[in-house]
């Protein structure tokens, strides 16, 4: 064998076994972010303890509050005896791991935190991530029963709380719109109606849903839009949609609900309520009933990101949310006029006492 044949027969193996090396350094340095370990599972279907664990992040609004775990725990159970809830709780449904840069546990905390930064934060906020990658519909057994799972989970909540509110982006837009009769605002950016719509490079970079999967996202969000839109509901609910309207993938999600971008016209009138280009200002913004779609100016998928880098994002959720907001701020009043009415009585109460015992006048 000739001296460049044996050499080869070494690099090669050689060059295979540094790759490894170094892919597993990579590896091994982002498994906290669960950027490869959320694809592997979404490929593959294999359940992660290390990305379960990050299914779900509960912040009360008391800190003192003792009556839930601190960390994160695959199979949500509210504990039904804590006396700690705030009126109103915010369940977020985090997006695309490789879009957001990774598994975030707290997706739009920032974003809600600051809507009430006058009212004192009095609210809950439930984190949610999917550690399969798979628009949620891989439940905690990985039974293919997320559906009904996180269905389940909105509607036991929506018995503890005033309010509860959805928010979500991209494959975490989808869920809010298949709960979002269960809700009291429901608000999505870019959502996928329809995995079977999205290219090769964004499955392998974004997320994956197999085809025999995806007509679940379909159905229920057609089923979700015609009982908020026909008022069927014992409840007044309201979902509102934001799409790119220059991105041609937010484009094609659309059409499954609207013709056209030049007419935009339901496919099926009882679903929608409105479709109109964005407008800050319009009175559908604070509307808390119907369907709601809005096309934004935009190019990019991830609309949300975008909108917060312009210090956009805030202000249009104050608007989709102003009458809770309000009523926030009225209680919080409210509670600030009465405590200083009891104080005021203790103080006439001491006065009048002073009046009577010299005693008084030493304290």
């Amino acid at each position: 064998m000739s001296p460049w044949l044996w050499l080869l027969c070494i690099l090669i193996p050689s060059l295979i076994i540094l790759i490894f090396i170094v892919l597993f350094i990579f590896i091994k340095r982002n498994r906290g972010h669960g950027y490869f370990l959320s694809k592997c599972s979404a490929f593959t279907r294999v359940r992660f303890d290390h990305l379960e664990q990050r299914r779900q992040t509960y912040c009360p609004a008391d800190k003192k509050c003792q009556c839930h775990t601190k960390h994160s725990s695959s199979h949500i159970e509210p504990n039904l005896s804590c006396t700690h809830r705030s009126p109103t709780l915010y369940m977020s449904f985090a997006g695309a791991a490789m879009i957001v840069g990774g598994v975030k546990t707290t997706e739009w905390r920032g974003s809600i935190s600051k809507l009430h930064d006058h009212a004192h934060n009095q609210f809950d906020v439930l984190f949610l991530t999917d550690p399969a990658q798979c628009f949620y519909l891989q439940d905690p057994n990985y039974q293919w029963d997320g559906l009904k799972y996180c269905r389940e989970l909105v509607k036991l909540y929506s018995t503890l709380y005033q309010r509860v509110i959805l928010i979500g982006a991209s494959l975490g837009g989808s869920m809010v719109c298949m709960c979002a009769d269960l809700a009291t605002i429901s608000i999505a950016f870019n959502p996928i109606l329809d995995p079977t719509l999205l290219g090769l490079p964004w499955r392998i970079m974004g997320a994956y849903c197999p085809a025999r999967q995806a007509h679940v996202i379909r159905e229920q969000v057609k089923i979700t839009m015609k009982k908020i839109n026909s008022k069927t509901l014992n409840r007044d609910c309201v979902l509102h949609i934001h799409w790119s309207q220059l991105s041609a993938a937010d484009r094609r999600q659309a059409h499954r609900i609207i013709r056209s971008d030049e007419e935009k016209k339901s496919k099926q009138t009882k679903c929608l309520t409105s479709v109109l280009d964005f407008d800050i200002d319009s009175h559908f913004m604070n509307s808390l009933t119907g369907v709601h779609i809005w096309f934004h100016s935009s190019g990019r998928h991830a609309l949300a990101m975008h909108l917060k880098r312009v210090d956009q994002l805030v202000p249009l959720l104050r608007r989709h949310l102003y009458d809770i907001l309000e009523n926030c701020r009225d209680n919080t009043s409210q509670e600030g006029q009465q405590s200083n009415t009891n104080r005021a009585s203790l103080s006439v109460k001491i006065h009048e006492i002073d009046e009577n015992d010299v005693r008084m006048t030493l304290i």
